[in-house]
């Protein structure tokens, strides 16, 4: 490590110098008390990062333990798709190297800050009444969140300010990724709210993520272009009424929604789309899920709302639990109103009241839009080669 280097730019910090007065950063510093760190808190780090910015790959490597300050990080003067900002645990254990701020909107607060990560950390908020583990504002790009835990307030919460992680409105947020984390309570898992007025935001993946005890939804996404939204579970015991595992409202183009499983035994909606209208040429793909909702009262598996046109549904299971209301829960709902081309392929649908419905064959084309609560039990449609079939309910 170059002590120097480290030791010029705390001092110049120190003398309120402004962005220009301190050495670039490049190379590999340690964060924490041992002998051989670099900087004694993350605050310090971040510090030298605004005022010095970045000359090269930057990795900040954080000793176990944890460190108990409000994180702001905003524009990195140098930082690039080469010029890279990592904060990483030193030991690769997520649950050793804990950031937690309990007073507070935030912990972590991202502004205008891209080309920046995350790996093997644990933020934490669990213990504030309202606000977030992180929060992104701001122009944004080229975020990566890897093995990360978050977790939100333990407290039953509604609302997007109270989202474990909330990306604002504000500005754009383009390439975003989120890969083997945790995400723990608040009001939403994550909360990515797009800027429609400037451009959808686009690039947006969240893959093998566990959203745990959410309590209005494990995931929601507004205004976004093509998300990826593949091998993740959403589990909950909330007891609100509207809850949606996973929400998407006016997200365009080829979504793709696969191998993700929802158990929300008390929830009301495992998937829910509104507005989200994908090309004739590009269909959106909802591939591989598997869907158990319920509670007493009104459930739905799949819900299309708006114009949610050219999807495809292959593959997915969904299922409603026994305590649903028979006469208000669908394994699968699109409203009559609009939404063309929703087309289905090899999906079970499953209600533990009324049996069970079965769709088989190429295409379902809209042709029969309430299941299963369906006055006509079996169906079969030739001229689209579709079967339904009510198999007997398991008691």
């Amino acid at each position: 490590m170059n002590k120097l280097t480290t030791t010029l730019a705390i001092i110049a910090l120190s003398l309120k110098s402004f962005a220009g007065d301190c050495p670039a950063l490049s190379g590999q510093f340690t964060i924490g008390t041992g002998e051989n760190a670099d900087f004694a808190t993350i605050t310090d780090a971040t510090n030298a990062l605004k005022c010095g910015g970045v000359n090269g790959p930057v990795t900040f490597l954080l000793e176990d333990g944890t460190y108990n300050e409000r994180v702001v990080l905003s524009t990195i003067p140098g930082s690039s798709n080469f010029n890279t900002v990592s904060f990483e645990s030193k030991s690769g254990n997520n649950t050793e190297a804990v950031i937690s701020y309990a007073s507070g909107d935030a912990t972590v607060v991202l502004n205008g800050v891209s080309y920046v990560s995350f790996e093997n950390i644990t933020i934490d908020h669990k213990a504030s009444t309202y606000g977030n583990a992180a929060r992104i504002d701001g122009k944004s790009s080229n975020l990566r969140f890897k093995g990360v835990v978050f977790d939100g307030v333990e407290v039953a919460r509604t609302g997007i300010n109270s989202s474990t992680v909330y990306f604002t409105p504000s500005a754009p947020k383009t390439d975003v990724a989120f890969e083997d984390c945790e995400v723990n309570n608040g009001s939403t898992g994550i909360s990515k709210g797009g800027n429609a007025t400037d451009a959808l935001d686009t690039r947006t993946s969240i893959t093998g993520t566990l959203f745990f005890n959410q309590y209005e939804s494990g995931l929601a996404f507004i205004n976004e272009d093509a998300p990826v939204i593949t091998n993740n579970v959403v589990s909950t015991l909330s007891t609100f009424t509207g809850f949606k595992a996973i929400n998407l409202d006016n997200v365009a183009n080829n979504v793709i929604i696969s191998n993700n499983i929802v158990n929300a035994a008390n929830g009301s909606y495992g998937l829910a789309m509104n507005n989200c209208v994908a090309q004739a040429t590009s269909l959106g793909q909802i591939n591989n899920n598997s869907i158990a909702v319920g509670g007493t009262g009104e459930t739905y598996g799949v819900y299309l709302t708006g114009n949610s046109d050219n999807q495809v549904l292959n593959f997915n299971r969904v299922k409603l639990t026994i305590n649903g209301q028979q006469t208000a829960t669908q394994a699968y709902y699109k409203n009559t109103g609009s939404g063309n081309n929703v087309n289905m392929m090899n999906n079970i649908f499953y209600d533990l009241n009324t049996g069970g419905y079965t769709i088989l064959g190429n295409t379902y084309k809209d042709h029969f839009n309430q299941l299963p609560g369906q006055s006509n039990p079996s169906l079969s449609v030739s001229s689209n080669g579709i079967m339904i079939e009510k198999v007997t309910p398991i008691k």
